[in-house]
């Protein structure tokens, strides 16, 4: 996929409603091999899995804004209350300076595990598949197809 479509993409998913960006990070949980987390109130959690006794935890913020680092704390809390031992947030655009230095601060708690994996993805990364999007994949279990309507299994 080039540029322009990618951006067309990105662009149409930010600016959609927040039910259909609710739906479609439980879609990108379902993508990613995750269980997409209630509809609704979701208590944070958009999607999880254990795999290989890790607890993976998924959080998708599609807004039309960069995360700024009020985002953070909530992300790490998630994590924390969850027990996660890889952490995996979507944003639509990407993450301020204050977002990485808040979330870096946190993870260097004494209180947070050392083993944590944080990975950082962006729309962008989904679907032009980069670096980042690649190597939090080897921390996930296999992705799937969620074509001709194999989403429904996952609602």
């Amino acid at each position: 996929m080039d540029f322009l479509e990618i951006d067309a993409l990105v662009n149409g998913i930010i600016y959609s409603t927040e039910a259909a960006k609710q739906d479609l990070g439980r879609r990108f949980a379902a993508y990613l091999g995750l269980t997409p987390g209630k509809v609704g109130r979701d208590g944070g959690i958009d999607g999880y899995a254990k795999l290989d006794n890790e607890m993976i935890y998924f959080q998708s913020k599609l807004s039309q804004d960069i995360l700024d680092a009020s985002y953070a704390a909530e992300f790490i809390g998630n994590i924390v209350i969850h027990e996660a031992n890889i952490g995996i947030m979507l944003a639509g655009f990407g993450y301020t300076d204050g977002f990485r230095s808040r979330l870096n601060k946190a993870i260097q708690s004494k209180h947070i595990n050392t083993h944590l994996k944080i990975y950082l993805l962006s729309l962008e990364d989904v679907f032009g598949e980069t670096e980042i999007f690649i190597k939090a994949t080897q921390d996930l279990p296999p992705l799937r197809n969620l074509s001709n309507g194999e989403w429904a299994k996952y609602k």
